[in-house]
C-alpha cells in the first residue's frame, strides 16, 4: 500500500495539464492556450486585493503581466526566426456566472479554467513553426501541455512536458506547389507564317493568269 501511495503521488494530477490548440491556416496561426486560475496565479499576481477570489476586472487587469510572462517563457518560431507569440485576443473565461458573477473563489481555481488566445500573421506563407516551453520552474515537474495542431483536416496530437519541451511543426504549405501537375496552356489557333509565305505565289499567280488578255 505504501508503494502504491508513492506512485500514485508522482502521477501528475487534473490541475497540472493545460491545453494548447495551434490553428494553422497558409498566412496565419492561432494560439489559444488554456490555463487554470491555480496555474495563472503562479505567472502572474491575479488576486489584486488579496481577498483570496478572483474576478473577471482583476483577471484583465493582470493580462499585461500574463502576456508579458508568455512570451518571455514560450518561444516561437516561425519560418526558422524567432518571433513574438502574436495579436493578443480578450481573455475568456471557461465557466458559468453564478448569481450574474464570475467571482472565483480559491477552493476553486484548479477547475476554472481560461482561454488565452494570440494570433500570428505569417507573409508569404506558414511553412513550419517551433514552440519552447520554459514554464516548469511554476509550473511544477509534473506539469504539462496538451496541445492539438489543427491544420484544415488533419489533426495532431502533441504532449509538452519537463522531460519534452519543445517541438518543430511542417506545415507542407512551402512545397506544396512542387507536387502540384503543371497547369498546360492551350495553344490559340493561328495561320502558320510559313504556310502563309507559300500561299502567295498561288494567289498571285491566279490573278495574274485572270487579267491575262485572251489572244484571238
Amino acid at each position: 500500500m505504501l508503494i502504491y501511495g508513492c506512485l500514485h503521488s508522482a502521477q501528475a494530477h487534473p490541475s497540472d495539464i493545460s491545453y494548447l490548440r495551434v490553428k494553422v491556416a497558409r498566412q496565419t496561426v492561432e494560439l489559444r492556450f488554456t490555463f487554470n486560475l491555480l496555474s495563472l496565479t503562479r505567472f502572474a499576481n491575479m488576486d489584486a486585493n488579496q481577498d483570496r477570489r478572483i474576478e473577471k476586472a482583476e483577471l484583465d487587469a493582470a493580462a499585461p503581466a500574463l502576456h508579458g510572462y508568455f512570451n518571455k517563457h514560450i518561444e516561437l518560431n516561425i519560418n526558422e526566426k524567432k518571433t513574438a507569440l502574436g495579436l493578443a485576443q480578450p481573455f475568456e473565461c471557461v465557466w458559468p456566472e453564478t448569481d450574474g458573477s464570475s467571482i472565483v473563489s480559491e477552493v476553486d481555481y484548479p477547475v476554472r479554467y481560461v482561454d488565452i488566445t494570440f494570433i500570428h500573421e505569417v507573409k508569404p506563407v506558414l511553412a513550419d513553426l517551433w514552440l519552447s516551453f520554459d514554464l516548469w520552474q511554476q509550473t511544477g515537474p509534473l506539469g504539462s501541455i496538451e496541445a492539438t495542431y489543427e491544420q484544415e483536416d488533419l489533426m495532431t496530437q502533441v504532449p509538452f512536458s519537463q522531460g519534452e519541451p519543445d517541438y518543430l511543426y511542417d506545415t507542407g504549405y512551402a512545397v506544396e506547389d512542387v507536387f502540384q501537375e503543371p497547369v498546360k496552356i492551350a495553344k490559340s489557333p493561328g495561320f502558320n507564317k510559313w504556310w502563309l509565305f507559300g500561299l502567295l505565289p498561288l494567289i498571285a499567280l491566279i490573278y495574274w493568269i485572270q487579267r491575262r488578255p485572251v489572244q484571238r
